[in-house]
């Protein structure tokens, strides 16, 4: 390892003085020597120190090869095949001229060779033998770390094996090992006690290099609180100018002890605490939490010894885990468990109290030391095959039993080729229905191992013996009907074949008679096969009788047919013939005969046929109709007048019934009726009008025009299209003169608005009189008046913008738009009484010109119009 002292380090900075602010003064390669097994990975971690604006790159040699170039990675890993000393250099990306360099060892125990047969047959046995390492270096063990020995030199004898097993090979070397990350760490933590004083705290500090340490300056310093991790206990451990190699400190809270703290720790077995090693430059060499969260660590930064202190990677994850107390009576503290330093919780562990005393795994000082290295020796057991037994199988008969197969073993495996299967044996259990026949095979591998395997066969006939179908179910009406009885043939899987003879049983009844026909066949291991036939004897057929007459409508008794007998047929009885009977409703317009034929077998199976006869005059009286007549007075109801009055069955009763008047005038309708009735109150009207009087004429004209401005003549034409009229009465409507001309042309008062109803009044030549009405119009034309220019200054002349009608427009109807020249709207209204004061948004806008538009609808019409213009704004 190289060591600049200080007194080299003035030299170089007054060397390069041009570099003071830059340079990688040293480089420390963590662990500096490591021993590793042949196969391993060896991991070393770069740290580079010195003045770097830029980022720390490093580059590592064996000789003068490189082996991993210049780059940021802090870190060389590695597997290893033998022992070597590396390289490493740091220098500062900002100025890569200045280079640090330092040395590593990773010693390498190299895995040995072993021979031997590595594949045997199971319960055989091996020799392996060891060679390439020193004798007495290598044993042999049945497991990589403690295990047992098996043997205590190069040479194994495995003695029978039944199982593939690895063993290993020990091998034991010497390397030289590095001491801890850090001069000086804390390697134990006591906060309930250590053997003679039950309930003191301590804290122990180890030197684990082999040569001094210059520790002036340096401080222990602990917490004192267990809520604030930035509480700093007020008594700082001052270590000695120089720390012995190999050497343990320790302080106690106990004042008798020389080792005394100087105040109270305050440390508890349950609650949160910290201890830390600062050097005299306020660097962290050592430092170890318990009970702290990650979070509330990442946030450590008291002031120690005049320095501001953080962690950064001095520690990483959560404190370790509490708590850490006497457990049996024995006072436990946290330990540091190893020589290296990771900066984490699993550094330490909470175990028996060892104050003052190395512990276990700690490694003081580069010494040579020993390391064993386990290499595994696998030997291969052929292990006996293995098979299932064959899937059982199931036949119905001594005919279906397979023949012998050995490939019904179909699983069969080794783990050294393809076993092969013989058959050994069959064995029948000598019972039927069913017999169990159970055959032996056996898997014998290539070492004569095997395993014996069976397969069962049951022979069972379970299936039933087929009948042929019996005949269909019938129904039959007559027991004359019923079909002989007939053999049924039967197959049976096993048995073979034959033919079978039905039985019947009748239930004894009659309408319905029921026979049930069964035919049977049992086979020889009692499977039945049955079929069965069903014959109802039932008539149900009813008798047939000849169809009645249809049914009939008539009007009169006189239509009435006479009735007579009807034959009928039975599918069991015969045939003969039957009278019928009617029967009368007893009304009358309509009155209903109902004849009936009726016949019942000797199974009460009826027929029966009937006829309705319907006896109803739904026909009215007829009579011509009476001729329309014009008179002048109504003349008085006479029956008589209608002459040829007639009925289907009866004579018709004629009667005036009623005269019905319009109401009207030129003329009046009457309507006069007749009421004409027979038996059956068929009603049949015969109805007369009469016009009495003269009819409306029906008046109608035209005018041209029928609007009038006040800029148009204003003569209106009439033309009269009435008719049926001989007189005519015409009022203007304007207060002139009527007047009776057929035609008139008539002038209007057209310097105003005005609406005049003109109405021609038309008479018939007995004065009946009609009536229509036509307006006139007269309407003022559109006038208006958009000025160009307005000047809203505050004077009192032409303060706003805002057109100027006259005439002609919808007010209701109106809306002014004005825009800038950019199109932006700036002032609207619908309200033509409002104008624009050229304002936007309460600000007065600038001079200059204006668009606007103006939509307006029209007084008297559905139109509208749209006008636009410039405007001119001044001030």
């Amino acid at each position: 390892m190289i060591r600049f002292s200080i007194l080299t380090l003035l030299i170089q900075l007054l060397s390069f003085s041009s570099f003071s602010q830059c340079g990688a003064t040293s480089v420390v390669p963590t662990p500096q020597a490591i021993g590793v097994c042949e196969g391993d990975s060896a991991i070393i971690d770069f740290a580079g120190y010195g003045t770097c604006t830029g980022s720390y790159e490093f580059q590592v040699t064996l000789g003068a090869t490189v082996i991993q170039p210049w780059s940021t990675t802090a870190q060389y890993f590695s597997y290893p095949t033998g022992t070597n000393t590396y390289t490493v250099s740091v220098r500062c990306s900002a100025c890569p001229t200045i280079v640090a360099s330092d040395t590593f060892l990773i010693e390498v125990i190299n895995q040995p060779t072993v021979t031997g047969v590595m594949s045997i047959c199971y319960g055989d046995s091996t020799q392996l033998t060891a060679s390439g390492n020193p004798p007495g270096s290598m044993s042999w063990w049945d497991a990589p770390t403690g295990g047992t020995q098996v043997s205590n030199n190069e040479i194994l004898n495995t003695g029978a094996m039944t199982a593939t097993d690895t063993f290993y090979v020990q091998t034991t070397g010497t390397v030289t090992s590095g001491g801890a990350v850090g001069s000086i760490l804390i390697t134990e933590c006591g906060l309930e006690g250590f053997p003679g004083s039950s309930s003191a705290d301590y804290i122990e500090v180890s030197n684990l290099y082999s040569t001094p340490v210059n520790t002036a300056g340096w401080v222990v310093a602990i917490s004192n609180s267990y809520s604030n991790i930035n509480t700093v206990n007020s008594v700082y451990w001052q270590l000695p100018n120089s720390f012995a190699p190999c050497s343990i400190l320790s302080k106690t809270d106990v004042s008798s002890q020389p080792n005394y703290w100087g105040n109270n720790m305050f440390w508890n077995a349950t609650s949160k605490s910290w201890a830390i090693i600062i050097d005299d430059q306020g660097n962290v060499k050592d430092f170890i939490a318990w009970g702290w969260t990650a979070a509330e660590i990442a946030g450590f930064n008291p002031t120690i010894n005049g320095f501001s202190i953080t962690l950064g990677p001095e520690w990483t994850g959560n404190g370790c885990a509490l708590p850490c107390q006497t457990v049996a009576g024995t006072p436990y503290s946290f330990s540091r468990n190893g020589s290296n330093d990771n900066n984490v919780a699993a550094d330490f562990v909470c175990q028996a109290t060892s104050l003052n005393q190395l512990n276990p795994g700690l490694v003081c000082g580069w010494t040579a030391a020993n390391m064993t290295c386990p290499y595994p020796a696998e030997v291969i057991v052929d292990m006996p095959p293995t098979a299932s037994d064959a899937t059982p199988t199931f036949v119905e008969c001594s005919a279906d039993i397979p023949a012998v197969d050995p490939l019904v073993i179909t699983d069969e495996a080794d783990d050294n080729g393809t076993p092969t299967v013989t058959f050994l044996s069959e064995v029948s259990d000598g019972l039927s229905c069913p017999e169990t026949i159970t055959r032996t095979y056996r898997v014998e591998d290539s070492c004569s191992n095997y395993t014996d395997v069976v397969h069962i066969i049951t022979v069972h006939d379970t299936t039933a013996p087929i009948l042929d179908p019996a005949p269909q179910d019938i129904t039959v009406s007559c027991s004359f009907n019923i079909p002989s009885l007939i053999n049924l043939n039967w197959t049976d899987n096993c048995d073979g074949s034959g033919s079978v003879t039905g039985v019947d049983v009748s239930d004894g009844n009659t309408c319905p008679e029921t026979i049930t026909r069964t035919w049977t066949y049992t086979d020889n291991c009692g499977n039945t096969a049955a079929e069965t036939q069903t014959i109802i004897v039932n008539d149900t057929i009813a008798p047939v009788l000849a169809a009645a007459p249809p049914s009939l409508n008539v009007e009169c008794y006189a239509d009435v047919p006479a009735i007579m007998p009807l034959n009928w047929t039975d599918n069991c009885d015969g045939n003969g013939s039957v009278n019928g009977v009617e029967v009368s409703d007893g009304g009358f317009c309509p009155e209903t005969l109902t004849r009936t034929w009726t016949y019942t077998d000797a199974c009460g199976n009826v027929a029966t046929e009937t006829q309705t006869i319907i006896i109803h005059d739904i026909t009215a009286p007829t009579a011509s109709p009476l001729p329309t007549i014009q008179v002048t007075t109504l003349p008085a109801p006479d029956p008589n007048v209608i002459t040829d009055a007639a009925d289907n069955c009866s004579v018709p009763l004629v009667v005036f019934v009623s005269d019905s008047s319009d109401g009207g005038f030129c003329p009046e309708t009457v309507v006069r009726t007749y009421s004409l009735t027979d038996d059956c109150g068929n009603e049949t009207l015969i109805t007369q009008n009469f016009i009495v009087g003269d009819p409306f004429p029906e008046v109608f004209f035209t005018a041209d025009p029928t609007l009038l401005t006040n800029l148009m003549d204003n003569e209106v034409v009439f033309t009269n299209m009435s008719t049926d009229a001989v007189s005519y009465h015409w009022d203007f409507g304007d207060g002139t003169t009527d007047t009776s001309t057929v035609n008139p042309i008539h002038y209007f008062d057209n310097d105003e608005t005005a609406g005049y109803v003109v109405e021609l009044i038309g008479y018939s030549a007995f004065g009946c009189p009609d009536t229509f009405k036509v307006i006139i119009q007269v309407r003022e034309e559109l006038l208006y008046f958009v000025p160009n220019t307005f000047t809203p200054d505050g004077d009192e002349y032409n303060q706003t913008f805002k057109p100027v009608f006259e005439s002609g427009f919808d007010v209701h109807d109106y809306n002014l738009t004005v825009f800038d020249r950019w199109g932006e709207i700036i002032f609207e209204s619908n309200d033509s009484e409002v104008g624009w004061d050229g304002t936007y948004h309460g600000s007065i806008v600038p001079e200059g010109t204006y668009i606007w538009k103006i939509e307006f609808g029209l007084e008297y019409t559905d139109a509208r119009k749209i006008i636009s213009g410039h405007l001119n704004l001044i001030r």
